[in-house]
């Protein structure tokens, strides 16, 4: 398995218990597709250095997690579809 980090930027009109069961369902795509969570960051609400879908805000989270290359495509295909994430992007670490 590979190590990732997933960063994505919730809609700004989630609150805490919504980016909060967001989170679940992320870290539930994961599991479903063989992978792990490590650790879950929320960076919490941050101005965007510029706008998306004439949003000017969204609340940050970064996950550390394990998958496989296979199950990451199946993972980032419903994130893409998510339709309270603004914007996303996985990130290889390691070697």
């Amino acid at each position: 398995m590979n190590e990732y980090e997933l960063m994505y930027i919730v809609h700004p009109d989630a609150d805490d218990d919504g980016v909060t069961a967001l989170n679940e369902q992320v870290t539930a795509w994961i599991v479903a597709q063989g992978g792990q969570v490590l650790k879950t960051n929320v960076w919490g609400r941050r101005r965007l250095l510029f706008e998306i879908r004439k949003l000017n805000e969204g609340t940050y989270v970064v996950m550390d997690l394990q998958l496989t290359g296979k199950a990451l495509a199946e993972v980032e295909r419903n994130v893409k579809l998510h339709e309270k994430i603004l914007r996303y992007m996985f990130v290889r670490k390691g070697n």
